[in-house]
């Protein structure tokens, strides 16, 4: 039947389509809401050094008075304005931008770059890796799974999680760009380990250089190209000594690509090395908040995407699935979680659940693909009961996820009282702004208890 052999892409193309037409429906980018928050300062390394040749931002002085745009400049220790995020995104976003600049001149608008045409090109750049994330990631798991639970996983990365709200409602994000990024890494490295060439090692290189770029953090998934498809400590030595030569290669690859950014820092700090978020870079490693992080109504990856509940499981069965994956994807999320909520804002500020994890999902695709195997393979009650709760956690993303749009799930302060009193509800209940907790910004920055 051709539905069980193209089943897969046929949901690509749907889930593109979909989320095309839902993000260019919500209109955030004609209202240029796109460029805002954290987005303001990922982009403006575009628009400084492409039409105001100006990295040290001396032209935010001579701004027109109707300029519609947000520049947000922090100072450093020397006394120059830096930004506080790195330029990776603005690498992902280049061709994008250049398109939009085009668009803007011919048509005779606003061309300064932030007018309409450059919110929707990030929107178009959002779509874009969100496609070449998911043809990647069907490639990773048509290795080990079949037609069918491979397109049903891929459905429930972005129908099942709160990556959908990144690429509708806020495309400037980094988290689909990384979850693109990462997923392209694990295969190229998926390759890598069977058979290392030229070609592989550097594209390994560049990949991991703008992954760290983008988001620091995400430097973890450099645990992969060592622990897949290994069983002891032995094969980890053998592989690094043998491939010495090809891994300080991808290195040196690595450097290149984030050597512009050391460059920046060097010119504005000082420093080739520098911490661009400053005293708000802090992280607390002996008091993370991991169990929040998982399972706080604020906040918790489990409480807001419980699909990844079933991701978790599917780890146990890895190694029936796809054991070449059995050292590293734990190690892997062991690490992140750690590490993600050590930051001392570990709900990560206004956000629709853990955003941070979102960068990972193209890694839990895999452990959620062996919990849907195992399941597939049990009796028919077991099957339907599956089914029945992979309908219930998409249509409660959803629901969650419209929720969120109008505010009435909270941006930062939702309690369980708060949760239980919207839950399934569009309409704010009675006494609503008791039920929430506004966290004590500066005291979490502190290290200490927020409320």
């Amino acid at each position: 039947m051709w539905l069980n052999k193209y089943f897969s892409k046929l949901v690509i193309g749907i889930l593109i389509v979909v989320c095309s037409w839902y993000g260019s429906n919500l209109d955030s980018w004609g209202k240029n809401k796109v460029i805002d928050n954290d987005v303001v300062s990922y982009y403006a390394y575009l628009p400084a050094a492409l039409i105001f040749h100006d990295l040290n931002f001396s032209f935010v002085k001579t701004l027109p008075a109707d300029f519609k745009g947000k520049i947000w400049l922090q100072t450093a220790p020397n006394g120059k304005p830096i930004l506080r995020m790195t330029m990776g995104l603005a690498f992902l976003w280049l061709p994008f931008f250049l398109g939009a600049h085009i668009f803007a001149k011919v048509i005779g608008i606003e061309a300064l770059g932030y007018s309409w045409p450059y919110s929707f090109s990030i929107f178009a750049a959002a779509i874009f890796y969100l496609f070449i994330g998911l043809v990647f990631l069907r490639k990773i798991l048509m290795k080990y799974f079949s037609e069918m639970i491979t397109g049903i996983t891929l459905l429930l990365i972005v129908l099942a999680t709160n990556m959908i709200f990144y690429v509708i409602s806020e495309p400037g994000m980094s988290h689909v760009y990384n979850f693109s990024l990462i997923t392209i890494f694990v295969f190229v490295t998926l390759n890598w380990v069977e058979k290392p060439t030229i070609v592989s090692t550097l594209i390994m290189g560049l990949l991991a250089g703008l992954i760290t770029l983008i988001r620091p953090v995400n430097g973890l998934v450099l645990v992969f190209p060592a622990l897949l498809s290994v069983n002891s400590w032995q094969e980890i030595r053998n592989r690094l000594t043998e491939r010495w030569k090809l891994i300080l290669m991808a290195g040196l690859v690595a450097v290149l690509v984030v050597l512009p950014q050391m460059l920046y820092w060097k010119a504005q700090t000082d420093h080739f090395i520098f911490n661009s978020y400053m005293d708000a870079g802090r992280f607390y490693f002996l008091r993370p908040h991991v169990l929040n992080g998982l399972f706080s109504f604020r906040k918790g990856w489990f409480i807001y995407t419980p699909v990844m509940l079933l991701s978790v499981s599917g780890l146990f069965f890895l190694k029936r699935y796809s054991k070449e994956f059995l050292r590293a994807i734990p190690v892997f999320l062991v690490l992140t979680i750690y590490v993600i909520f050590s930051w001392w804002c570990w709900w990560y500020g206004g956000s629709f659940g853990a955003r941070p994890m979102i960068d990972t999902y193209g890694i839990m695709a895999i452990p959620l693909a062996a919990f849907l195997s195992f399941f597939m393979d049990q009796s028919v009650w077991q099957k339907r009961l599956v089914g029945l709760t992979l309908v219930i956690l998409i249509s409660l993303n959803q629901f969650q996820t419209y929720q969120y749009r109008i505010s009435l799930l909270h941006w930062d302060s939702m309690t369980g009282k708060a949760y239980k009193g919207i839950f399934l509800k569009i309409n704010w209940p009675e006494g609503y702004d008791k039920m929430i907790q506004v966290p004590d910004y500066d005291k979490a920055l502190k290290g200490e208890e927020e409320y």
